[in-house]
């Protein structure tokens, strides 16, 4: 009984599975076009500016330019499928973040599986320390799905109530301490006393 309720307990504080919004542009290569499904793409970034042309971050260029993959350029993907966003990889991420400021990223936090990213530390041989800092300041909504408590949430309790239990705390140990003090002298007692034919036959044939 007792191991049941700590199950049922444990699973009350695992966090619910992330359920982020469809990141806008997205391609079909995943079905409910959401970056939460394989280990790296887990940020959506916009990539297109209003006009539908790849947007700027900073002074270093656009995202294509940042990373290094004009070659494999795909804004016009993008554009086919009526968005402006993109589900990055976490290194991506760290290098943008690296090279633009935090201050010129575009993230769709509310697209981004943040708690994935907080509980990753490298992708790509890249270090995601700068993602997982910038992210904290620009997602903090969408950060670890553990339920934060405050002094605000908790419920109020009686002191009189508590003075009460904290009294009666010695003697529920006691008491569990005697009991089981009992249970080892009651085994020792049995155990100084002969077997009987019926129990010597049974212990032989477990062995």
């Amino acid at each position: 009984m007792a191991r049941a309720a700590a199950l049922v307990a444990l699973t009350l504080l695992l966090p619910a599975a992330a359920d982020i919004a469809v990141c806008p542009g997205e391609g079909a290569r995943y079905e409910d076009f959401k970056c939460n499904h394989d280990q790296t793409h887990r940020v959506c970034a916009k990539l297109l500016d209003s006009a539908g042309q790849p947007l700027a971050w900073g002074s270093k260029g656009n995202f294509w330019e940042i990373t290094g993959q004009t070659a494999f350029q795909w804004d016009s993907e993008i554009r086919a499928n009526g968005g402006d966003s993109w589900c990055i990889c976490m290194w991506a991420t760290a290098r943008l973040i690296m090279a633009a400021g935090c201050e010129n990223v575009h993230i769709d936090c509310a697209a981004t599986d943040v708690s994935y990213v907080e509980k990753s530390y490298m992708d790509g041989g890249v270090d995601l320390a700068p993602a997982k800092k910038c992210l904290e300041q620009k997602c903090p909504s969408q950060g670890s799905s553990y339920q934060r408590l405050s002094d605000a949430t908790m419920p109020e309790v009686d002191a009189g109530a508590a003075v009460s239990a904290k009294s009666s705390a010695p003697l529920t140990l006691a008491a569990v301490a005697a009991a089981a003090i009992g249970s080892v002298a009651v085994f020792m007692v049995r155990r100084s006393q002969p077997m009987t034919s019926a129990e010597a036959e049974y212990n032989h044939d477990v062995e």
